[in-house]
């Protein structure tokens, strides 16, 4: 036997025939450009078709005149707003500031009034005002606005807070992966080292959007708990699928959690500016409901975050459900 048959790679006694380089290397190529196209599609694809789609707002003033209102958003945008009246200024108001609305219009003798909240969402508070500006125009008035939730004096356009929907789902992300290769058998290691994370990690991105970004200005602990409440659903569930199917569990919450729940949490725009239908979705995943819940702390002292908060909690407990069953299966494992 020749020096070169006996250190050639076997299998059962046969010789192991690998495909040929070129087509190795054409695979390789195929694979990366696939995995890249998506990628790019799932970041862009809802950025290139942001339109509104039946945003809440609301009107306040005589009915008639609403009716116009309504008749003239509808004639300009079809099915872009969805209009609700209130009996008056304060009313209105009042919704917005509950976040049962994004903003509208409030049609008194003094001329029209627009009512946004930058908070909530600074594409739709700009497209109010500039509505505002074509109903002002229309009647012959001046357009009074009045921003019931502005951005901070240090980030007026409010970028600090929509660039932190990647670097949240990330904190989410890396401890848990990390967390499954390093504690290989410590199950329950890995949930409380994930649970303490969540809150330096929740601590950590608020005290940056306070005091270098200049994002927030009030309600610190309140958004602090909202980070630590998205960052916890998102790593538990993370976690847990890690722990009860390894590295598959893992690719498979992570490329959820990037490729899907990131781009669908409307931080950066609103739910109801995204793909029709997709928006509401995004809601329901850990990445848009922290979302909703970051502004809501932020700019509505808490206001409309009861359903944000029910969806995380959810999540955090789908995340320790799953981790607690990988960790009876060990233990059932090690004593047979």
């Amino acid at each position: 036997m020749t020096t070169d048959t006996a250190s050639r790679p076997t299998h059962h006694g046969s010789p192991v025939h690998e495909p040929p380089a070129a087509i190795r290397a054409t695979a390789v190529v195929v694979v990366l450009t696939v995995a890249l196209a998506i990628v790019a599609l799932a970041f862009a694809l809802p950025a290139a078709r942001t339109a509104p789609h039946n945003v809440p707002i609301g009107a306040a003033g005589p009915q008639a005149a609403g009716g116009q209102l309504t008749a003239m958003l509808e004639q300009q945008a079809p099915g872009a707003f969805t209009v609700t009246y209130y009996p008056g200024e304060g009313a209105l108001r009042e919704a917005i500031e509950n976040r049962d609305v994004y903003g509208g219009f409030a049609l008194t003798p003094e001329g029209p009034a627009a009512l946004v909240a930058t908070g909530a969402s600074p594409m739709i508070a700009q497209m109010l005002t500039q509505i505002g500006g074509g109903i002002a125009q229309h009647t012959g008035a001046e357009l009074r606005v009045e921003d019931l939730a502005p951005p901070t004096a240090d980030d007026p356009r409010g970028a600090g807070l929509a660039a932190s929907a990647l670097p949240v789902t990330l904190a989410g992300l890396l401890p848990a992966i990390a967390l499954v290769f390093a504690l290989k058998r410590e199950v329950w290691s890995r949930l409380a080292a994930m649970t303490v994370f969540a809150g330096v990690a929740g601590l950590s991105i608020a005290a940056l959007l306070r005091w270098v970004l200049g994002s927030i200005d009030s309600n610190f602990w309140g958004v602090t708990g909202a980070l630590t409440l998205g960052v916890l659903a998102t790593g538990l569930t993370v976690l847990g699928l890690g722990s009860l199917f390894g590295r598959v569990g893992l690719a498979l919450g992570s490329v959820a959690a990037v490729l899907v729940g990131n781009p669908l949490s409307g931080l950066t725009s609103a739910p109801e500016l995204l793909p029709s239908g997709w928006g509401q979705f995004g809601q329901f995943l850990p990445q848009g409901a922290n979302a909703t819940l970051l502004r809501s702390a932020a700019f509505f002292d808490g206001a409309g975050a009861m359903v944000p908060v029910a969806v995380l909690t959810c999540w955090v407990v789908v995340g320790v459900a799953l981790t607690v069953t990988a960790a009876v299966r060990a233990r059932r494992t090690a004593a047979a």
